[in-house]
């Protein structure tokens, strides 16, 4: 069984990039089993989001699986194999998961919408506070630095409305949308 998946930077001009292995069902890694982890240095030197990774898991016969982290523009190559005898789960622990997984499954969901909508809000003010500070306003500007100390402060316990409540506020006000993934 082989797949890949396309991964990028989270930071402006990163060559190296930390690729660590879990495996579960949640969403979130800390409700999940960490198998192993790599680094992958000479990637591409670019802004965040810009380079690319691809990460290819191959699982042979033996339970073996082998994982490969290679940059689309420059080559490098970095992989890691991870045994079925190492830091594995046994059968019943996965499938505790498993039913831990769809018990969570709407809160997962939601955390996940909460995350998307986080990071959209964060862009779209960062948008609007640059328009803000060309413009002079010192008010819009103001209003923007509230949105950010809520992201900072208060916007890991809010329900998902009051971040719907905070992007309606960057659209109507500013005139941004929040963009989501």
């Amino acid at each position: 069984v082989r797949k890949s998946r396309t991964y990028t930077t989270v930071a402006d001009w990163q060559t190296e990039i930390d690729v660590v292995v879990y495996e579960g069902e949640r969403p979130c890694v800390d409700a999940n089993n960490k198998l192993g982890e790599f680094l992958i240095s000479g990637c591409e030197r670019a802004k965040a989001g810009v380079a690319q990774v691809e990460v290819t898991f191959a699982l042979d016969a033996n339970g073996i699986l082998n994982v490969t982290a290679r940059d689309k523009v420059t080559n490098a190559v970095a992989n890691a194999e991870i045994k079925a005898d190492k830091g594995r789960l046994p059968e019943e622990e996965i499938d505790r998961m498993i039913a831990e997984a769809e018990m969570y499954r709407a809160q997962d969901e939601e955390s996940g919408q909460k995350l998307q909508m986080k990071n959209g809000i964060e862009a779209a003010m960062y948008k609007a506070l640059g328009q803000a500070r060309d413009r002079g306003d010192e008010d819009a500007q103001e209003q923007i630095e509230n949105i950010r100390d809520w992201l900072e402060f208060d916007a890991d316990d809010a329900p998902l409305s009051e971040y719907e409540q905070r992007a309606e506020i960057l659209k109507t006000s500013f005139g941004v949308s929040v963009l989501m993934n």
